[in-house]
């Protein structure tokens, strides 16, 4: 198999371009150009700790691309070894038919590490690109990685394109196709990042977050794990966040906030859940997902017991007659946590009061 060097460089020197054309989704965004979500195959075909193979260290899971080495202890570097396809119609899906002999196209491996503010790439191909399967060795140094590695490929553009009116892109490093992920759980967090602990991220380094007109985020790339993040681009609310203090108006601004964030979360944990709850035993999948059944079911189903309730859960997600009702049902079970209405007129009062 043939082994890519180290070299690793940033992020694609124009992939701005994609973050300014966002519109704003949690799970998607609009490019004014051809792209192609989930077209490259990704496979990893082995995994080795130290030069050993994995056998029955950490928890694999291939069928949804996951590695957890979280139990696993006294191992310097994580090597996977493996191989990117992609397919010539996919090549002519994002370039230009005048482009399909000599294609200005890039395919790199992106591997993120928000924890320890890492981002880099490796070229597994230059220009001009060939369809076709590409290998890769990539390492992962545990010294300098924390928590979780996400390792994505892309497809980019190495040369400036035509017109502007073409469907397809035109400017250098614009990202064309892509491939699902695989995530590397190296360790939990002990400085908050739990699933309502989040971390502050600034959103336009990433991807995959939204826009910047958004103060928070839930990710559920990794569902075993969700991630709650916090915008840095907006200093004020996050100094509030931040906050301390038992009395007056910041720490009521602060109560304020962390209710509509924990409304939202709470909202999507809950829909996340219903899915990933079996119909058949009522047993979901992760055990955070029984602390959230623990918290809302008898708002929920006050009427069913325990076990009857989840397997209504995971059937009325999975009823399209049913889903709006189970919309309504969450809605009012998450509104039963929090007092908005009072904790908003007291802060609304407090303002009028230091006012006069």
């Amino acid at each position: 198999m043939a082994t890519v060097n180290g070299e690793v460089e940033g992020a694609e020197p124009d992939e701005k371009e994609e973050q300014d054309v966002r519109t704003g989704s949690l799970v998607s965004q609009s490019l004014p150009h051809e792209y192609q979500k989930e077209a490259l195959e990704f496979n990893v075909e082995s995994f080795r700790l130290d030069g050993a193979l994995l056998g029955e260290r950490g928890d694999l899971d291939e069928e949804d691309q996951y590695l957890s080495l979280v139990d696993e202890s006294n191992w310097e570097t994580l090597e996977l070894e493996g191989a990117v396809t992609i397919n010539q119609d996919t090549v002519e899906d994002v370039f230009p038919f005048n482009e399909w002999d000599e294609t200005p196209g890039r395919l790199a491996l992106v591997k993120e590490n928000p924890l320890a503010m890492s981002r880099d790439r490796q070229i597994l191909t230059d220009s001009p690109l060939e369809g076709g399967t590409h290998e890769f060795t990539l390492s992962i140094n545990r010294d300098d990685h924390r928590g979780r590695v996400k390792i994505k490929p892309f497809l980019t553009r190495t040369e400036k394109g035509g017109s502007s009116g073409s469907k397809h892109a035109s400017k250098v490093g614009a990202r064309v196709a892509d491939g699902l992920s695989w995530i590397v759980r190296l360790d939990e967090r002990d400085d908050g990042g739990s699933l309502l602990m989040p971390i502050i991220e600034d959103f336009s380094d990433y991807d995959r977050f939204p826009d910047e007109n958004h103060i928070h985020y839930l990710s559920l790339e990794a569902p075993r794990n969700p991630q709650l993040y916090l915008n840095k681009e907006h200093p004020q609310i996050i100094n509030v966040l931040n906050n301390t203090g038992a009395t007056g108006g910041p720490p009521r601004l602060r109560d304020v906030l962390y209710d509509y964030v924990e409304h939202s979360v709470w909202t999507q944990l809950l829909m996340q859940t219903a899915r990933d709850t079996s119909p058949d035993t009522g047993e979901p999948e992760y055990s955070w997902q029984e602390d959230v059944l623990g918290i809302f079911l008898d708002d929920l189903y006050p009427d069913l017991g325990d076990d009857e309730a989840k397997i209504q859960l995971a059937e009325d997600v999975r009823s399209h007659v049913d889903v709006p009702d189970l919309v309504q049902r969450i809605e009012r079970a998450v509104h039963q946590q929090y007092n908005l209405p009072s904790d908003t007129t007291n802060l609304i009062e407090e303002a009028i009061q230091s006012d006069d």
